[in-house]
């Protein structure tokens, strides 16, 4: 081995490793794993002036140094690139040549100048000095390796032009952690998903330069492959998550971005006894890495989708599905509101957030709300105030709900992060957006404790529908000495969840909310809301919308009144869904047969002229509201013939009935009882 080998030292460059190589070999390099690419034998002895490494030894690029006097023809340019071409070819895509003055850099698949986005050479230049000596900035490191990346994505045989990166969708990886932490560990399936959204946040920060050489992923997989698995998880757990935390500080409810708790304990020590498995997950983060980029490019359907894409497990989809909302159905309702034309002062409310799918979904989808998000002047100061609620303990397993929403935030945010990264600017996010929007309560009542709100003008939900404990919650509200806020005598929490809705609701404010079917079945609820709000529409769910239950549930639509003198003068949109744009079992896969689309048209139709709307659609029917305002129930199935909805899959040959025709059906066998009875007491007194 030679001398310089023992004494070979990377530096940073990003993500990157930089290796002065000199007089070792390349199988020098190979047997003491700098390296992991296969040496072929006609090269084993080959000694290249410097490497760009990623951790983990998957070379990136192949360096030449040369003199000025080296490169000053064209010549001495093809001389040079020919000298180490075979080598870079064997190693990697990526061949730069340089002199500290002038940088050529080439594809070493075909040999040919590499050109930038728009066509031309690319001659930026790549002084090793700089990096040797450590003097470039962390903003110029990162440069070099989105360079770096850029040309890795883009380089082929027949293509030398850099073109924009491939946006990423590590879905298969996400469920390959999952699995690998929940087989291993037999820990709750949601236990697992927390540990796996704060590595991805984790391997996330450091790909976009937020996380510092010393506290980012290559830092700890160094140590990986230096020394060991435990070593790796210390460093971990006793530095870079507090690093993280303290990039990201708790708000005013003690939460934050991460919470996993298998690799680590609840004070946050490192649990060496799951080192192995914490290596495992490393090498499969790396290895993903190496074969596909970075996570700074992410879809953003893996956004959107990344917790829904865990309960397509067999595995705790129970446990899990009561926090999410389909995020077909999501889009759906977001695009059916009022959201895109909310102005500054606005407030948005969803009070029964889980992991903030709703206020994540509208931040996303309309700019103008988008953009309150961008920092100015170095702060985050949404002039659009959006709120989610989550109700909690001071148990840390209450805790997870509220901060997987803030962790799902920082994964929305992505591409923002990717440009203001800073550690000020990272507080600021946390201030002004991930404690700002979402908030743990602490309280038996939860939101139901929160009456005295300024008022919001639209408010997205699906609140919880359970009516076992909803007793013990109206005990609860007697002796908070709030009865005389909750008055509609509704039956389950849906009913008061519907109660803290319109009393919320500023004067003309929008609320969309999923109800089950209960809710539409209790008169005393219906008089509430029609005395309170104009009722816009009601749609029909099909059954097993949603992961954890086979409920029955709707979308209902509101405006709140200025004045509930105000009758109701507009007719009612009404429509039936059959099908959700996935499959509505375990598995949730995508399909083309989606309802919600044509659904989303038809209502903002509606929206603009409800008495003059009409449509030849026949999942759709607009009641006047002098035919709805007499309804004792607005499950609206039964407002089209049978006929009707089996022809349009509502409902199947086999029977499938509401919760309102099996109490008609009830009813009536009911009564042949009694009237059966009743003929044979008389014949018996006869």
């Amino acid at each position: 081995m030679s001398e310089e080998l023992i004494q070979l030292s990377p530096k940073s460059l990003g993500r990157y490793l930089y290796y002065r190589v000199g007089s070792s070999t390349l199988s020098q390099l190979k047997k003491n794993k700098v390296i992991k690419t296969k040496v072929n034998a006609d090269i084993a002895t080959k000694k290249p002036d410097g490497l760009v490494v990623l951790a983990g030894g998957d070379v990136k690029a192949v360096i030449e140094y040369k003199q000025p006097s080296e490169l000053r023809t064209n010549a001495l340019i093809e001389k040079a690139i020919n000298q180490e071409i075979e080598v870079a070819k064997s190693l990697c895509k990526l061949l730069i040549v340089t002199c500290g003055s002038k940088t050529i850099w080439i594809n070493a698949l075909n040999g040919e100048r590499i050109h930038d986005e728009n066509g031309h050479e690319l001659k930026k230049l790549f002084d090793v000095k700089y990096i040797e000596d450590g003097s470039l900035t962390n903003e110029q490191q990162l440069e070099f390796e989105k360079l770096i990346d850029k040309i890795d994505y883009s380089l082929t045989e027949n293509n030398n032009t850099i073109t924009l990166p491939e946006v990423l969708d590590p879905s298969q990886l996400a469920k390959t952690l999952w699995q690998k932490i929940w087989i291993n560990t037999g820990k709750e399936p949601e236990r697992c998903l927390y540990n796996v959204v704060e590595l991805f946040v984790f391997k996330f920060l450091s790909d976009v330069g937020v996380l510092k050489k010393h506290l980012n992923f290559t830092s700890v997989y160094n140590l990986l492959q230096t020394e060991s698995s435990s070593e790796a998880l210390k460093h971990y757990a006793n530095t870079c998550r507090k690093e993280i935390r303290d990039l990201f500080p708790k708000g005013a409810d003690g939460t934050t971005v991460i919470n996993g708790t298998i690799f680590v304990n609840e004070k946050g020590e490192p649990n060496t006894a799951q080192s192995s498995l914490f290596g495992e997950v490393l090498k499969d983060l790396q290895d993903y890495d190496s074969k596909f980029g970075s996570f700074k490019y992410i879809r953003r359907e893996f956004k959107t989708r990344l917790y829904e894409s865990f309960l397509r497990q067999n595995a705790g989809v129970r446990s899990l599905g009561q926090y999410f909302t389909p995020r077909n159905v999501v889009r759906a309702i977001v695009s059916m509101s009022d959201s895109s034309k909310l102005k500054k002062g606005a407030r948005v409310c969803d009070p029964f957030c889980g992991v903030g799918g709703f206020l994540l979904e509208l931040i996303a989808e309309n700019k103008n709300i988008w953009k309150e998000f961008e920092p100015k002047n170095g702060s985050i100061d949404p002039a659009i105030d959006i709120v989610g609620y989550d109700k909690g303990s001071d148990e840390k397993e209450d805790e997870r709900t509220i901060i997987l929403a803030k962790a799902n935030m920082l994964i929305y945010f992505s591409d923002l992060l990717v440009k203001y990264h800073t550690p000020d600017y990272l507080k600021a996010f946390s201030e002004g957006a991930f404690n700002k929007v979402f908030h743990l309560l602490r309280s038996n009542l939860g939101t139901f404790g929160k009456v005295n709100d300024e008022p919001y003008d639209l408010i997205l939900t699906n609140p919880p529908y359970v009516t076992s404990g909803s007793s013990s919650l109206k005990r609860s509200i007697d002796e908070e000495g709030l009865a005389t806020y909750y008055t509609s005598n509704g039956r389950g929490t849906e009913a008061l969840a519907m109660e803290w809705i319109v009393r919320n609701l500023k004067p003309e404010g929008q609320a969309i909310v999923v109800v089950p079917d209960g809710l539409l079945n209790q008169e005393s609820m219906l008089e509430y809301l029609k005395t309170h709000c104009f009722i816009e529409g009601v749609v029909s769910l099909p059954t097993r919308t949603f992961y954890s239950t086979p409920k029955k549930t709707y979308i209902i639509c509101l405006r709140k009144k200025a004045d509930i003198n105000e009758q109701q003068r507009s007719s009612v949109f009404a429509y039936l869904v059959s099908e959700i744009g996935e499959t509505r079992d375990a598995k949730r896969w995508v399909t083309e047969e989606n309802d919600l689309d044509q659904l989303v048209n038809l209502f903002n139709q509606f929206k603009g002229s409800p008495n003059y709307f009409t449509t030849d659609n026949k999942r759709c029917k607009v009641i006047k509201f002098e035919e709805f305002g007499e309804k004792t129930n607005w499950m609206i199935e039964r407002w089209w013939s049978k006929d009707e909805r089996v022809a349009l899959g509502v409902t199947s040959e086999a029977n499938e009935i509401t919760q309102a025709e099996l109490i008609d059906k009830i009813t009536s066998i009911s009564q042949l009882i009694n009237e059966f009875i009743a003929t044979v007491e008389e014949v018996n007194d006869e």
